[in-house]
């Protein structure tokens, strides 16, 4: 069949009109539109049928349209570098987070170390794997051997070489660690702000049988059980240093507070009062120890000046507290407590003992504070939230709170990391299993990455500590 060169020109800027509008604004029935008439392209011998069977100039320029469309989704794809490529179809709000991310590609890294390293930027929300003739930059990792990587990182318009502009040398006790600490470097390099990938994680998880505390790297390509009491264990809290963590268990019947030094396994007991012994977060700034304990009656919070030193009961209520966390400078803490009869937030007066409630003003149930580590103003916390429980972010500055995830799933827990902009939090199915998740906060539209697969078990309770 045979088209005037006008007709031919009409047709090719209409489908690629389609082609754009799908790619961009298409929903269910655009895309099932545009694939059916592709199949039809296809199984239709168009020279032996004739153009009239098909049903008429309405469904000749859909089929022309839809092919042509087709050929143009798949070819404006990034393959990501160590992922299996295939035909994405962005919707506005994806569009407009690619544009606020960095792209990069990997050069010539090696795929032993890509694959690692492709995990860090996806995790990260504020880059994104690119091809090299659309990315920004382009870092390279060469392994050196002795346990050491050479990084080098270049910068250049998309399309266009690109020019060395960073170049350094990582080295570590284990491939993952020095792939992780470039990584960091890499994020310092290209965004002007700290990496948390070479920090570590301890958590629980029933990997092996009841739930233990493990540990593992920020991104927990690997994890190690550091207990095997078979009973129950909760609350684990990196010490200051991070050669250590706190820990609550019934391990000797009683719910106490324990001290786990990583290095030798030894344990130490910390709180064994009368009553529960319910947690301890150990100070930033110094060797103080906030504790929950119940040895007065109910669950009061206690300050020690050293882990081993006897604690002093701050406060002096007839409500419950739980939930300690310190602020990054050391000097203030807030808690979990059920003065006015639901559980809310409040920053406890280290001298005489008050409570001042935080207005967060989004629940009745606020619970599980974490301070954010840079910005004093953000605390992360757990709210009651359409059925379920989400994670809220208060600032004391607008004295506002904004949900940071939301979803039919539950999320509880949350942890900064040290750059003070993404957090660690736990997921919660609605069979009850679990799993730890990253999120970036300052990046608009980001959604949560999960860190583990169904091999590493049920995982909750996550504290984070970075190397100082």
């Amino acid at each position: 069949m045979k088209y005037k060169l006008e007709q031919i020109k009409i047709l090719k800027i209409l489908s690629e009109f389609l082609g754009l509008f799908i790619k961009c604004y298409g929903g269910e029935l655009l895309r099932l539109l545009t694939w059916s008439g592709f199949k039809i392209v296809c199984i239709m011998n168009v020279e032996k049928i004739g153009w009239k069977r098909i049903g008429g100039k309405f469904w000749r320029f859909v089929c022309i349209a839809s092919t042509v469309s087709m050929a143009l989704l798949g070819s404006s794809v990034v393959p990501l570098h160590g992922q299996n490529s295939g035909t994405i179809i962005l919707n506005p709000i994806e569009i407009e987070l690619k544009k606020k991310q960095v792209p990069l590609d990997l050069g010539k890294t090696p795929k032993s170390l890509a694959s690692l390293v492709a995990k860090a930027i996806s995790a990260h929300g504020g880059l994104r794997l690119s091809t090299p003739s659309q990315s920004r930059y382009s870092v390279y990792f060469a392994p050196l051997g002795g346990g050491q990587i050479k990084v080098e990182v270049s910068k250049g318009s998309s399309g266009l070489p690109k020019k060395p502009v960073k170049s350094f040398v990582v080295e570590g006790n284990s491939i993952d660690q020095v792939v992780l600490k470039g990584c960091d470097r890499m994020v310092e390099s290209i965004l002007g702000i700290p990496g948390f990938f070479s920090g570590k994680l301890c958590y629980l998880s029933n990997a092996s049988g009841k739930k233990e505390i493990f540990v593992s790297n920020s991104l927990m390509t690997s994890a190690q059980p550091h207990t095997s009491f078979k009973k129950i264990t909760f609350n684990p809290s990196w010490d200051n240093m991070g050669t250590g963590i706190f820990f609550t268990s019934n391990r000797k019947v009683f719910n106490n507070i324990y001290h786990l030094e990583l290095s030798s396994r030894r344990i130490t007991t910390i709180a064994n009062y009368r009553g529960s012994n319910l947690r301890a977060v150990q100070n930033p700034r110094n060797s103080g120890v906030a504790m929950i304990l119940s040895t007065s009656g109910n669950p009061e919070v206690w300050l020690a000046s050293t882990p081993q030193s006897k604690p002093k009961r701050i406060t002096r209520n007839k409500s419950n507290e739980s939930g300690p966390s310190w602020s990054a400078d050391g000097r203030r803490l807030i808690v979990t407590s059920d003065s006015r009869g639901k559980p809310q937030l409040y920053e406890v007066s280290l001298s005489t003992g008050i409570l001042t409630r935080i207005p967060t003003n989004v629940s009745s149930h606020c619970t599980e504070a974490n301070w954010n580590p840079v910005d004093a103003s953000k605390v992360a916390f757990t709210a009651a939230s359409g059925g379920g429980f989400q994670v809220y972010e208060y600032n004391f500055n607008t004295r506002k709170s904004r949900a940071l995830t939301g979803g039919s799933r539950h999320s509880m827990q949350p942890c900064w990391a040290n750059d003070g902009r993404h957090i660690f939090f736990t997921e919660r199915a609605s069979n009850g299993s679990t799993r730890l998740m990253i999120l970036d906060t300052e990046l608009k539209g980001a959604k949560p990455v999960s860190l583990h697969g169904s091999n590493f078990g049920n995982c909750s309770q996550a504290s984070f500590h970075y190397p100082r």
